[in-house]
Order: C-alpha cells, then sequence, then structure tokens
C-alpha cells in the first residue's frame, strides 16, 4: 500500500513540474479564415481577399478584407495589422485563384501554403473567370457561409463527373510530373451568381485553357474516372413538331476506357482512347423506345454525337498542350527509349490520338 502511495506521489510531482504546450495557438486569439482569393495586379503585384467569419450577436457574418502586396506572404502580413488578433489561415476550405493569376506560374504564389505546416492543403481550388475577389466579394453580400457554399458546390460537380476531385495537396505533385497535367474547376459570375462553366486546363503550373461542362464530363469518363452521374443530352431529329422532341438525355453506365499506345515511334506516335459504356435514357419525349429498329437507330445517334464530342475534345486538349490523358507518363513507364527521344513540349501537340466510342442501350427508365 505504501508503495501504491509513494508512486502516487511521485506521479503528481512530476506532473507539476511539466512544462505546458509551448507552441499552442488559441482560438480566441485569432481571427479565422474560411475562403480566400488571389488576384494579379499591376506590376505583378498581388491581390489577396480574405472572407473572415465573424458573429452579431448569435447570427454569423462576412468580414472581408483586402491587402496588395509582392508576395502572399506580404499580403498576410499587411491584413494581420488590421485586425484585432492574428490572421489564421489554417481553417481555410477554399482558395480562388483569378484567371489573369493563373495563366502565370500557380506555384509561385502557392508556394507559402506548401512550406506553413499549419497551411490547409485539404483545401479545394478553383479558378475564377475574371477577378476572383470579385467573386467572393459578391457572394459574401448573399450568403453568410461563403466557404461552405463553395465547398459543397466544387464537392456537388465531382459527384455529377463535371470536375475532376483536387485540392491543393494533390496538384502539388501533378504540377512537377513532366508526363501528366491536370484541370481545376472554372466559377464564373453570370447574373450575380456564381455558376460552375467548365474546367481551366493547366500545363505544368499555367493555366492555358478551359473545357466546357459537358466536355469535362466526357474527359472524367474516358480516363475511366466517372463518379456517380454522367449525364449528356444529344440532339436526334430535327423534323418533330415539338423542339422537346429533337432532343434525348442519357446517363452513361459503367463506362470502362482504354488507352493503348498502338505506334511508339518517335516521329509518329499513335494513340488510342477506347471507351465501352452502357446507356440509360433518362429522358425522351418522342418516346420511340418500344421498337428495336428505332431503339438500335437511336444508339447510333448517340454513339455519333459522343464520338464527335470526343474527337473535339482531343482538339481541345491538345491545342492547350495539357497532357490531361497522361500519355506522357505511359511513355515514360513502358516506352522510355522512345521518351528519351522526344521534346514533349513540342511533340506532344504533334502526336496522333484516336478516340473510339461504343455504346448501348440498356434502360428507359420505368416506363416502356
Amino acid at each position: 500500500m505504501k508503495k501504491k502511495l509513494k508512486a502516487a506521489m511521485s506521479l503528481l510531482l512530476l506532473h507539476v513540474c511539466l512544462t505546458g504546450c509551448w507552441d499552442q495557438r488559441l482560438l480566441k486569439d485569432s481571427r479565422l479564415v474560411y475562403s480566400s482569393a488571389f488576384d494579379l495586379e499591376d506590376e505583378n503585384k498581388i491581390l489577396t481577399t480574405a472572407i473572415i467569419r465573424d458573429f452579431q450577436g448569435e447570427f454569423p457574418t462576412n468580414v472581408e478584407l483586402q491587402a496588395v502586396g509582392n508576395t502572399l506572404r506580404e499580403t498576410r502580413m499587411k491584413m494581420d495589422r488590421k485586425i484585432n488578433g492574428s490572421f489564421e489561415p489554417s481553417k481555410n476550405r477554399v482558395f480562388v485563384l483569378g484567371e489573369d493569376l493563373a495563366k502565370k506560374d500557380i506555384y509561385q504564389f502557392l508556394d507559402v501554403f506548401y512550406r506553413d505546416p499549419t497551411s490547409s492543403i485539404s483545401s479545394k481550388i478553383s479558378i475564377a473567370r475574371g477577378n476572383g475577389g470579385e467573386l467572393l466579394s459578391t457572394l459574401g453580400q448573399k450568403n453568410t457561409l461563403i466557404s461552405e457554399y463553395l465547398a459543397e458546390q466544387i464537392s456537388s460537380a465531382e459527384s455529377a463527373t463535371e470536375a475532376e476531385k483536387h485540392n491543393l495537396q494533390t496538384i502539388c505533385t501533378v504540377m512537377f510530373d513532366e508526363g501528366k497535367d491536370f484541370m481545376l474547376p472554372l466559377l464564373a459570375l453570370e447574373n450575380n451568381e456564381i455558376q460552375l462553366v467548365g474546367n481551366a486546363l493547366f500545363h505544368k503550373h499555367s493555366m492555358t485553357g478551359e473545357l466546357s461542362v459537358a466536355q469535362s464530363t466526357l474527359f472524367l469518363a474516358l480516363a475511366n474516372k466517372k463518379a456517380k452521374l454522367a449525364r449528356f443530352t444529344s440532339k436526334m431529329d430535327t423534323k418533330n413538331k415539338s423542339s422537346l422532341d429533337d432532343y434525348i438525355s442519357y446517363s452513361l453506365i459503367k463506362p470502362k476506357s482504354k488507352m493503348k499506345i498502338i505506334s511508339d515511334s518517335p516521329y509518329d506516335i499513335k494513340v488510342e482512347i477506347s471507351m465501352k459504356t452502357g446507356i440509360a435514357i433518362v429522358e425522351f419525349p418522342a418516346d420511340k423506345l418500344t421498337d428495336k429498329k428505332k431503339v438500335k437507330k437511336i444508339n447510333q445517334k448517340i454513339q455519333h454525337d459522343l464520338q464527335k464530342r470526343a474527337e473535339n475534345l482531343i482538339e481541345t486538349i491538345q491545342t492547350a498542350n495539357s497532357d490531361l490523358f497522361g500519355i506522357g507518363r505511359e511513355l515514360i513507364a513502358f516506352h522510355p527509349k522512345t521518351w528519351e527521344k522526344l521534346n514533349w513540349e513540342e511533340d506532344y501537340q504533334k502526336i496522333t490520338i484516336t478516340p473510339k466510342i461504343e455504346t448501348e442501350i440498356i434502360g428507359n427508365g420505368i416506363i416502356n
């Protein structure tokens, strides 16, 4: 009993002698930033717009801060002087890059986040058509939960196979991969509302082009990255009385894609990207789905439409010099001798990429 008492007393004394955490950052002393936008100003200066959550009584409100500096860290320091408490961006959920800034080397602007151990590198990142700060300001006037709204909007696009799943951490590895590029959600202010209008294409560290929403969905399906839904609308006949009867909407069901290097000659690289997919009709007012011959004809039209879209998609990403499919990575891994003879920066746009799409209507809803 005495031994147990002595042991307990010793533990209590040791506990008193222990120091507290020397690296603590109290939330009560911090002003938390939940969303930020970065834009390029004159003389290559950076305009940072930060939205801080504040409370008026029981209700949350948005406090907008802006500062211009030569680096992001400098703008942070300037904003820190404008508020009571310390500027704390570790809870940031969404970063928005202005279009002009995105066309530069974005790694130069994001460097501070990768070096700071408190940075929220799991944050979503998107591109604004035009000015990113204006986008946040407009949303801040209408919505008290800006970061939640933007994060959910991007997540919803990911679930609908309209945007690729990326965050600040995942794009870092791709930026330094010489055989692979990436895309980020492209947001725009239309009729005073924020909408996803497509995806910004990147080559290495810079934005070089863009895809529409439909093109983005098709790319993700061809890249075996379909999420919960992948829907399209195609034009059918043009002789119907109602224009609604001219169109058909459908979902891709279990698409499976393969990429194959047909020719690995450094002077004549040929790549084939094939996809087989089921089609489920979700809307077709003309309703001709009981006749097998007509169903076959409809399937052919859908297949032809997707084929043309895929060809336009390939042309768009090659024009932007964005290797979204990772063809360069495939050459590095399986055709290293060919890769050594290539100047991928120039040769990627010259290679032949052929899409092949095969469809089969397997569902038409609950009506026959």
